[in-house]
């Protein structure tokens, strides 16, 4: 199934980011049930209500992106009160995307108050430093138990040229926002070179807390919010990579069309947090970071002056089976060449696929 591209919304100056809308475009469904972790996270706004993803790290622990549920003015956390955490579908709660609902109907089917929102305090919404904070629940979400919060922070993503990785959402999935999917969106990602990336945000440069990634097809991306970026281990666990900061062109920074050419996706990677995390929260590190071993599968490079990767493999190298193959099954046959600044890089053939 087909989704149009969308455009980054500023939001007015004081009003939160409630006027961004989050989605996966050109995504596919998948099962919920892979991604037990995932949950939705509802921005009361002025005038509108918005969504956007995040990961339960512990049946009571959300993580996220700062500018989900941080004003983007003052860069300092929303009220407690404007947010409700909750999983599943949410087309029969808000209906249009973009409208405004209000939070009590969110909080009636199910959805929790946050007890504490912690926006990392390097967080900067216009240098998009430290993109990431902390939701702490008073007690776990209706469906959330330790059994299926299977998410842990892996603590060191691959950073070599086309690794995939999957990213996950339930953001809207339409041109003019009119719609929330029923199903949980994905799209395949894979990592873009260093060199290449830094040409299009020179930060990128000297970073160490994130990670380049550009889409597998042309018609399919993250924005503005809704990618969660997740790698399958080869014991079948989930690991979490990171969360989208920004995605851009050679052009365009933010980018205006997440599916433009030449788009690449900047993502704040979690394994740089976890310290910080021990601190706000009542977790352990390893209650929350992954000890699996992570097998990464490489995409051919096209015609520019990249040499070829090779696979990867943290430790052990096992292929990742049925249980996920829904997930497997949009990269499995998956080509596309797609244009990094001025390089054409192409990203064929990826065998493991995959928010908003």
């Amino acid at each position: 199934m087909k989704f149009s591209v969308v455009a980054l919304v500023l939001a007015t100056a004081g009003s939160g980011v409630y006027g961004l809308e989050k989605r996966i475009v050109g995504g596919s469904a998948v099962s919920s049930s892979a991604f037990s972790f995932v949950t939705n996270i509802v921005i009361d706004g002025d005038s509108s209500t918005s969504v956007c993803t995040g990961a339960l790290i512990s049946p009571t622990v959300v993580i996220t992106s700062a500018y989900c549920v941080a004003d983007p003015i003052s860069n300092k956390a929303l009220a407690p009160n404007r947010i409700a955490v909750g999983q599943g579908k949410i087309s029969s709660i808000l209906g249009t995307a973009g409208s405004k609902v209000e939070l009590t109907k969110v909080l009636a089917a199910g959805y929790a108050i946050p007890q504490a929102v912690n926006v990392h305090p390097g967080y900067n919404s216009i240098a998009y430093s430290d993109n990431v904070a902390v939701l702490v629940l008073e007690k776990p979400l209706v469906n959330a138990t330790s059994a299926n919060v299977g998410a842990k922070i892996i603590k060191k993503p691959s950073t070599t040229t086309n690794a995939a990785y999957t990213a996950v959402g339930w953001g809207a999935t339409s041109n003019d926002g009119a719609s929330y999917p029923d199903q949980l969106q994905q799209t395949t990602l894979a990592v873009g070179s260093k060199s290449v990336c830094s040409e299009i945000w020179a930060p990128y440069t000297n970073l160490t807390n994130s990670l380049c990634l550009a889409p597998i097809k042309s018609s399919s991306n993250v924005c503005s919010g809704d990618g969660l970026l997740v790698k399958v281990a080869t014991d079948q666990s989930v690991g979490l990579a990171g969360i989208l900061n920004l995605v851009a062109t050679e052009d365009d920074v933010p980018a205006v069309k997440c599916t433009e050419e030449g788009a690449v996706d900047f993502f704040t990677t979690f394994s740089n947090y976890v310290a910080w995390l021990t601190q706000i929260t009542p977790l352990k590190e390893s209650d929350f970071v992954s000890t699996a071993s992570f097998s990464y599968d490489s995409a051919d490079i096209g015609d520019d002056d990249q040499s070829s990767s090779e696979s990867e493999s943290d430790s052990d190298s096992a292929s990742e089976e049925s249980s996920l193959d829904d997930v497997d099954s949009e990269s499995s046959d998956a080509s596309r060449s797609f244009k990094l600044a001025a390089p054409l890089v192409a990203i064929a053939s990826v065998a493991f696929g995959a928010l908003f």
